[in-house]
């Protein structure tokens, strides 16, 4: 879910992405819309006059089953985008584009299709990545002192750095590096990449 300051625009954003408007509504100083595709939905709200929402380092990242096929539509709306190169987790390919209101979308397919040939980049060390986004705004706050909580199999401690914060629907957090923090995000379905403050909603119900 994400607000923004114009539901038309955004809309036919979401439509290049392959989305169809599953619902909607309207009134004197909101309008909504339901986007899906698949099993998957997206909340679009905006408001009059338009909330002031900080920018997150992580919003939306869309896998399909062919990458080229979005791309081409993109390119023929003049949508400009970013080939990020080809990660581990997105082996056919990743893309960045931002939307409407500048927030990152990042699309990738999983897999190497049989008409794709190796890319170049498979490789490369320095992969564009939301991970790597989170990692530099907790670096901008002043980073983390913490080493990173996870543990092998063995029970020995990660020799590195915590760099991000993720959390899970249950509730448990921890300091993470990106090597982990990656593992994790690709293994363990609810996990996301956590605000790495404490005015979370302990703090909200604290104050009510």
């Amino acid at each position: 879910m994400t607000y923004v300051r114009d539901i038309d625009a955004s809309r036919a954003f979401y439509e290049l992405l392959g989305f169809g408007e599953y619902s909607s509504g309207r009134a004197a100083t909101a309008a909504w819309t339901v986007m899906q595709q698949g099993e998957v939905l997206v909340l679009l709200g905006s408001t009059t006059p338009p909330l002031e929402i900080p920018r997150l380092p992580l919003l939306f990242y869309f896998f399909y089953a062919d990458l080229d096929a979005v791309i081409a539509t993109l390119d023929g709306a003049g949508v400009q985008l970013t080939r990020t190169g080809h990660p581990p987790h997105a082996l056919g390919g990743e893309v960045k584009v931002l939307d409407p209101d500048g927030n990152t979308v990042l699309l990738g397919q999983r897999e190497r299709s049989a008409s794709q040939t190796p890319a170049a980049d498979d490789d490369a060390s320095v992969q564009f990545s939301l991970l790597q986004e989170a990692a530099a705004v907790v670096a901008s706050h002043g980073g983390t002192s913490q080493a990173c909580q996870v543990r092998d199999p063995d029970g020995r401690p990660c020799p590195n750095k915590a760099e991000v914060k993720l959390a899970d629907s249950l509730g448990d957090s921890a300091w993470v590096c990106l090597i982990h923090a990656e593992d994790i995000l690709v293994t363990v379905p609810a996990a996301f990449i956590a605000n790495q403050g404490d005015q979370g909603i302990a703090a909200f119900l604290g104050r009510h």
